[in-house]
């Protein structure tokens, strides 16, 4: 008879006590919390220590009793600590005399966050709960100018990734007494703080708990970075077009505040989410409003044409050489056919064989130092350019309608938005391919139909153009000038729409 054996049963019991163990060590840290038992507090962080050697746990003498000090190396002002430490008298004291905000907690849980985010808590002998002082003085990079969102006029700041300077300079560039400021702590493992910012009595109150709520009801580990919180509360999370804005610059953050928008603001990301978020606002810059208006409105109308040259100019060439050569005109026709003489492709595979070309390049460009990319970009789009025509692969005039292409879709000042209107470019030039003018006018009609069914937390998409408002035009397709512009849009749902008093 085959003896029974205990290995797997002994592995399921490790593995029910692994997953158990933290569970009970939470518990044994709360009661020795409420009791003030640094014995225990003490074994338990030690062990700690194993896995995190920057926890710095320290056993200080008291008058009136041990004290336990923990804290992260790196994550505090040392120097600091160092000075209140060394001060004679008592410990406590000089904490409080250091001028240090501090608060009392008598959660196991909240003082693990406190102290892996900065804070230095304190533990006294025989008295429950912990004091959690403020020293932070976490490692961060300098400000900056914006890196992908330039600008030739206006301020030049780009937000860093510290919350606390984020705040700061927002707070600087708009000194409004009436800014409010929510933190609201997502995931489960690594809490992360998210800043909800609105100025209070501007705001619509509808987004604002909107933004609360979806917020609150995320169910995450941490909170990786702002896109993914962006994704995750936007109304439609597979919508093909964005509908949450991204901003690394501060004075379009603030601008957008000032509008009646709310901005969400993750530690960890430079990149500032404002909400609600419309087309329209994705082709409004802060150098529109840093410059006269003929000149802003002549950009601003640049980018909604060079928005049509780079979503319909490829199919619409395509529609007219390959399946509606009767629309154009005889002569125009002749030129275009007799640029394709003797190539071995059709104008369809030379179209997607300058695509992937330009894909190619703008991916090299993306991954190689700044210094090298200009140098690649260029060279590279001159000598690939020039050697396709020349070798036979394609045409002199697919070389001219795909750079045009290209040029007008990065012409749009939101990086988020380009993937978007590349993906609408392959749909327009397929429905060309497979249907000519008429599979055009049908993928534009879906296009509308999406844009008009979109919404960004509960206010339409495609407005002002549908519903049609046209107090909102004063900044739409053009920017009027100051005087003119005494509302604000109506997309913020702001509850004051004055900028000024006409």
């Amino acid at each position: 008879m085959k003896k029974p054996t205990w290995e797997p049963i002994a592995e399921e019991l490790l593995v029910a006590l692994d997953a158990w163990l933290p569970s009970l060590k939470m518990k044994v840290a709360q009661q020795a919390l409420d009791k003030g038992d640094l014995a225990v507090l003490e074994r338990l962080l030690k062990e700690k220590q194993k896995v995190a050697p920057d926890l710095v746990v320290e056993l200080l003498p008291e008058s009136s009793g041990s004290l336990l000090m923990v804290y992260i190396d790196g994550l505090v002002d040392s120097e600091r600590l160092t000075t209140i430490t060394t001060t004679s008298g008592s410990v406590v004291e000089a904490f409080a005399r250091s001028g240090a905000s501090s608060k009392k907690v008598g959660q196991w849980d909240e003082v693990v966050t406190s102290f892996l985010s900065g804070e230095v808590a304190l533990l006294r002998q025989t008295v429950p709960g912990a004091l959690l002082v403020d020293l932070q003085k976490s490692p961060h990079r300098a400000v900056d100018i914006p890196h992908t969102e330039q600008s030739i006029r206006g301020p030049q700041e780009a937000f860093v990734e510290t919350s606390t300077i984020k705040l700061a300079q927002i707070r600087r560039r708009l000194p409004a007494p009436n800014l409010a400021v929510e933190t609201i702590p997502i995931g489960r493992r690594a809490p992360v703080p998210c800043h909800v910012v609105y100025i209070d009595g501007l705001a619509s109150r509808t987004v604002v708990d909107t933004v609360r709520r979806r917020l609150q009801a995320l169910d995450l580990d941490t909170a990786t970075n702002a896109t993914r919180i962006g994704s995750l509360i936007r109304d439609h999370s597979w919508a093909l077009f964005p509908t949450v804005r991204y901003s690394e610059r501060v004075d379009l953050v603030t601008l957008h505040l000032q509008s009646g928008k709310v901005a969400i603001l993750v530690a960890g990301d430079p990149f500032v989410i404002t909400v609600p978020a419309t087309l329209a606002d994705f082709y409004r810059t802060t150098a529109d409003y840093s410059t006269t208006w003929y000149d802003a409105s002549f950009v601003r109308m640049i980018r909604w044409l060079a928005w049509g040259f780079g979503i319909f100019l490829p199919g619409l060439y395509i529609a007219l050489t390959e399946v509606n050569p009767d629309l154009i005109s005889p002569s125009l026709f002749d030129i275009v056919s007799g640029s394709h003489t003797g190539l071995p492709f059709t104008p369809f595979v030379e179209v997607l064989v300058m695509i992937l070309v330009i894909e190619i390049l703008r991916e090299a460009a993306l991954r190689l130092p700044t210094i090298l990319a200009s140098t690649i970009g260029t060279v590279g789009a001159i000598v690939v350019g020039t050697s396709v025509v020349k070798a036979g692969f394609v045409s002199a005039q697919i070389i001219v309608v795909m750079t045009f292409t290209a040029l007008s879709l990065f012409s749009g000042p939101a990086y988020e938005l380009l993937s978007s209107w590349r993906i609408m470019n392959w749909l327009m030039l397929l429905s060309a391919f497979l249907l000519g003018v008429y599979g055009m006018l049908v993928s534009t009609l879906w296009l509308s139909v999406e844009l008009v069914s979109l919404t960004s937390f509960g206010v339409p998409y495609f407005v002002p153009m549908s519903p049609w408002r046209p107090k909102d035009w004063g900044d739409y397709l053009w920017r009027a000038p100051w005087k003119r512009l005494i509302r604000r849009t109506t997309d913020s749902r702001g509850q004051d729409l004055r900028w000024m008093d006409s």
